[in-house]
């Protein structure tokens, strides 16, 4: 689709945790651009190309120096997504994440609506489960 917008290319500025926060999210601007684009319907190797192409030249630096081994190719989107995966890391640290949330005050001239939308935003990586919501809420009373 002609109107499918691909995601930026990945900026990998600041220290491993700000580099892998920015590959989760390039990740999933990726996925969305897929399939809003048609090209989740495209062979495995059209998709790993596209990622490759797309993600810029420190991602691109990042993916020469990946090794494929027996049962693994750079033509397989998969593979390619857990090469990434595994070199930006997986295991985000919960604990910073919960300090973002709960310090992040409402800032001057913003709505209630834009504070709410930022702390959904940040909650979203804080693994709250079931008190989602509520301390979604406790954060918007306190």
């Amino acid at each position: 689709m002609e109107h499918a917008r691909p995601p930026v290319e990945l900026s990998l500025d600041g220290g491993p945790a700000a580099r892998s926060d920015a590959w989760h999210k390039w990740r999933k601007q990726f996925e969305v651009f897929l399939k809003a684009s048609g090209v989740s319907k495209e062979p495995k190797e059209v998709q790993a190309s596209l990622l490759v192409n797309l993600i810029g030249s420190a991602g691109y630096e990042a993916f020469t120096t990946f090794t494929f081994e027996g049962g693994e190719s750079e033509d397989d989107i998969h593979c390619v997504l857990r090469k990434f995966d595994k070199y930006f890391g997986t295991k985000p640290n919960i604990t910073v994440r919960r300090f973002k949330f709960f310090s992040r005050d409402q800032e001057e001239g913003e709505n209630i609506h834009q504070y709410v939308t930022a702390l959904r935003v940040l909650s979203q990586q804080c693994e709250f489960s079931e008190l989602h919501e509520s301390l979604l809420r406790d954060r918007i009373v306190c």
